[in-house]
């Protein structure tokens, strides 16, 4: 084994570790991170320092430090999924979509060769945090879905797993994609996509207003835009009422 004086300071750096975590689950994310950063300053490649200290700067919105400890933590352990995911808020956070890219290649490599089935099993991510008053928006990329039926990404206040038909989804159905052919706007072999804010009414059922189509599924960066021009309230959906993240930024 290590030596007793290694061993307890080990001890000691779980401890803080775990002590940073409850106090910043308790609203104080500058203590957490202070705690969190004395036992880098010993121990400057312990894993679980580096992901705490890259996930609470990300929080406090110092991207710089955050990207910093995430290369570091990256660099050491290779397909770390946590890490990678975090790594690719940070980056397009950042707006550099070069790196994110590269971020979101290697999350998908740490899904297929990890050890943990569960994390084999992904087939999502968090891809994006927008900070809003309302709390964040999180942006999920489905990147394992396809068919003629299916929500690609998906925007919402909270987790967006626990309200899958919940917030802004960028999607596609057979129905949709038949009456658009049948109209000719659309290629045979062209697949429609709409993005659609969705909320579920009190009573049963759901609210839907339709802020987009597209024919061919778009890329991330153009869904992204247009969900931010929605979350400011400068775009009008082409049809339904404007929904509950409408104008979020402005609140």
């Amino acid at each position: 084994g290590s030596p007793p004086a290694a061993r307890s300071a080990t001890d000691q750096d779980t401890a803080d570790l775990e002590r940073a975590v409850a106090m910043y689950d308790k609203g104080d994310a500058p203590g957490a991170l202070s705690l969190v950063e004395g036992v880098l300053a010993h121990s400057p490649d312990n894993l679980t320092g580096l992901y705490r200290s890259g996930w609470i700067n990300f929080h406090m919105n110092n991207l710089e430090a955050a990207r910093g400890r995430l290369e570091r933590l990256t660099k050491l352990t290779g397909s770390y999924f946590a890490a990678w995911e975090v790594m690719v808020q940070v980056t397009q956070a950042q707006r550099d979509l070069a790196r994110r890219n590269e971020a979101i290649e290697r999350l998908k490599i740490s899904i297929r060769s990890a050890i943990d089935p569960e994390i084999r099993r992904k087939a999502d991510f968090i891809r994006d945090r927008i900070p809003t008053n309302a709390g964040d928006v999180l942006a999920v990329d489905y990147f394992e879905r396809g068919g003629s039926d299916f929500t690609r990404y998906q925007f919402t206040v909270g987790d967006p797993r626990k309200t899958p038909d919940k917030g802004l989804l960028l999607r596609t159905d057979a129905v949709t994609t038949q009456n658009w052919s049948n109209t000719a706007l659309l290629a045979s072999d062209q697949q429609l996509f709409h993005l659609d804010l969705v909320d579920p009414r009190p009573e049963g059922g759901d609210r839907i207003a339709i802020y987009q189509y597209y024919v061919g599924e778009p890329d991330y960066d153009t869904v992204r835009a247009k969900v931010m021009q929605i979350l400011r309230g400068e775009v009008t959906p082409v049809s339904g009422e404007p929904g509950s993240m409408s104008g979020i930024l402005k609140r």
